[in-house]
């Protein structure tokens, strides 16, 4: 497959010029290709830790604990909301309504932010037409008793509210890592794209005092071509220092450059 032929070449870095007639398609593969592969540690990180921590929940509870009258016979057992009545009991908290044992099924039309505790489903609605659903109550790792939650007091009651919140807000971790991910791969690819045009016009400048000359578009499959390297170093240094990894992987860019443009460029133009 192409793909190893172009990380082989991304190793002989005297035979850059060589290269910088392949196709396009084959190089904007390359590119996502190598990308994707630099990012990877982090990307496996926000899934490791859920991805961003929504708190608007948890945070809320710690600021300041709900004076709620829960009802008794209700509580989380076993991944799923059970309650002796039909009863609905709606409280407030800090702009968000709360509504246990929620008994529709429609809540696309929902234009306040809610959030609706059904048998098997959380649903928070963002009071703008959007909500997010979590299924059979995976946030909980333990039974809640809302008993318990009436009864507690103090340090303890804040305790139990915020562990409460942080369940919640985990019942939805399927869309917050989807969001994180996909927000965080599409800024670094076009941040790497966006330092692919950069590093063009740098190679460009080269081209004082050659007669013949790579064009802007060869320059930047050039580029492309100086990030495989650059991204297994970054593959590896992210599983140490996720953070890190962005930084080595535009300097080893950069460095790549520079050394194939004072090294090789004079041999190969005149």
């Amino acid at each position: 497959m192409f793909i190893f032929n172009y990380y082989r070449y991304a190793f002989q870095f005297s035979k850059f010029f060589e290269h910088v007639k392949e196709k396009w398609w084959k190089v904007l593969i390359f590119f996502f290709i190598v990308s994707l592969v630099s990012i990877f540690p982090m990307s496996l990180l926000i899934v490791q830790e859920d991805g961003w921590r929504l708190n608007f929940i948890e945070e809320s509870f710690i600021s300041e604990t709900p004076e709620w009258q829960l009802p008794n016979d209700c509580s989380i057992v076993a991944r799923k909301l059970v309650c002796d009545t039909d009863e609905v009991y709606e409280y407030e908290h800090r702009g968000i309504t709360y509504i246990i044992n929620y008994q529709k099924q429609d809540f696309n039309d929902i234009t306040e932010k809610q959030v609706l505790l059904m048998d098997s489903q959380i649903v928070y609605t963002n009071g703008q037409g959007e909500y997010m659903i979590g299924y059979d109550y995976q946030g909980f790792e333990d039974d809640v008793s809302f008993r318990s939650l009436n009864l507690a007091t103090g340090e303890e009651k804040a305790l139990m509210y915020a562990s409460f919140g942080r369940q919640l807000e985990s019942s939805f971790s399927n869309y917050i890592i989807f969001y994180t991910l996909l927000v965080n791969t599409a800024t670094s690819i076009g941040l790497y794209a966006f330092f692919v045009l950069i590093m063009s016009l740098v190679i460009q400048l080269f081209r004082f005092g050659y007669t013949s000359f790579i064009t802007y578009g060869e320059s930047m499959k050039l580029v492309v071509f100086a990030m495989g390297v650059p991204s297994v170093v970054s593959f590896v240094v992210g599983f140490l220092e996720p953070s890190f990894a962005p930084v080595v992987f535009q300097f080893g860019i950069g460095i790549i450059i520079m050394i194939v443009m004072l090294k090789y460029a004079k041999k190969i133009f005149r």
